[in-house]
C-alpha cells in the first residue's frame, strides 16, 4: 500500500505540473519594451495597492508580432506597497501586471521594484553602540527609512516573449 501511495505522490509531484504550465519556455527570444510612468508617484502620496498606472512607450518597437509606437500607452498595476519602517528600513513600491494591447499576459515578464533610501546601514551600528546605556538604544527606533518615488525619468523595461503561449 505504501509503494502505491509513494508512486502516486511522485506522479502528482513530478508529472502533473508539466501539463499545467501556462508558459512555454522552449524559446528565450524576447523583445524589450522601454516604458516610463506618465505622472510621478510616491509613498508620500495616497496610493493604493491594485491602483492602475499609465506608462508611455519610450522607443518604437517594430516586429512582425508587436508594433508599438513611441508615446503609446501601456497600463500596469501597483501590486504591493511597503511603507517605511523603524530603524531605517525603506519604503517600496512593486509594479507588475503590465498590459499591452493585443498581447497575452503570459507573454510579458517585467516586475518593477522601487525602493526608498536605506538608512539601516548606519542606524544599526548606532543602535548597538547605544544599547549598553539604557534606554538610548531604543531611540534609534524612531528613525524611519526613505520614501519610494517613481519619477517620469525612470526607465522601466518589460520583456515580450512572442513564442510563448
Amino acid at each position: 500500500m505504501n509503494k502505491i501511495l509513494t508512486f502516486l505522490f511522485c506522479l502528482i509531484i513530478f508529472c502533473l505540473p508539466a501539463y499545467c504550465l501556462e508558459y512555454d519556455y522552449s524559446s528565450t527570444e524576447s523583445i524589450p519594451v522601454k516604458l516610463s510612468i506618465t505622472e510621478e508617484i510616491s509613498t508620500k502620496m495616497p496610493i493604493l495597492e491594485g491602483q492602475i498606472l499609465k506608462f508611455k512607450v519610450l522607443k518604437d518597437v517594430q516586429n512582425d508580432r508587436l508594433n508599438l509606437k513611441k508615446g503609446d500607452i501601456v497600463t500596469g498595476r501597483i501590486e504591493c506597497i511597503i511603507t517605511s519602517g523603524m530603524n531605517g528600513f525603506p519604503a517600496e513600491i512593486i509594479i507588475d501586471n503590465f498590459k499591452i494591447p493585443y498581447v497575452k499576459k503570459s507573454q510579458l515578464i517585467g516586475t518593477y521594484i522601487k525602493k526608498g533610501q536605506n538608512r539601516f546601514i548606519w542606524v544599526y551600528p548606532l543602535k548597538f553602540a547605544l544599547t549598553p546605556f539604557p534606554p538610548t538604544g531604543s531611540i534609534t527606533n524612531i528613525i524611519k527609512g526613505g520614501h519610494a518615488k517613481i519619477k517620469t525619468t525612470d526607465i522601466i523595461t518589460v520583456y515580450y516573449y512572442p513564442d510563448w503561449k
